[in-house]
């Protein structure tokens, strides 16, 4: 199973990568995705799956999208 995942901001810099495909061998949490990926769990607080709003106990599978930011701030 292949998903591709899209990182915002500093977690391209905690996973060593802005774009990347990620291949599974079946669907898993959101979150351990993240741990995978080296992504702190508590800092991935914007996650879109397939450009739809997602929690971290959604499953993710075969062809699915996700694009995870942390919160952003300032004027």
């Amino acid at each position: 199973m292949k998903i591709k995942i899209k990182l915002f901001s500093y977690l391209i810099h905690q996973a060593g990568f802005s774009e990347k495909e990620l291949e599974i061998g079946h669907p898993l949490p959101i979150k351990e995705i993240l741990t995978m990926i080296n992504v702190q769990p508590t800092l991935a607080k914007i996650i879109l799956r397939n450009g739809h709003p997602a929690k971290p106990e959604d499953l993710v599978e075969d062809g699915d999208r996700l694009s995870i930011s942390p919160i952003f701030s300032g004027g």
